[in-house]
């Protein structure tokens, strides 16, 4: 289980309400999930996925293949927008 929060007392309080349930380890601060791989610097947090990719690149047998650029807009905000209707 991956618990987040902005105040890590609420986290701790969390954790406590959990333990007199359950039987729980805490591993410590998040550095692999899932085969998400994560990174802490002064600015955020920088996720990304290269073992995996690395992982299934080498099982295809294309590690040394030319690589192409994400085509996204660089520091692309996303919004929610209230004027339009759900998707279903």
């Amino acid at each position: 289980m991956l618990i987040t929060r902005s105040s890590t007392t609420n986290i701790e309080s969390i954790k406590q309400s959990l333990k007199i349930e359950f039987e729980m380890t805490n591993l410590g601060i998040l550095s692999y999930f899932l085969g998400l791989e994560f990174i802490y610097t002064e600015k955020g947090v920088i996720l990304h996925q290269k073992k995996y990719i690395s992982k299934v690149l080498k099982m295809f047998n294309i590690l040394k293949c030319n690589y192409v650029e994400t085509p996204v807009e660089v520091n692309m905000k996303l919004v929610t927008s209230e004027d339009e209707a759900f998707v279903n």
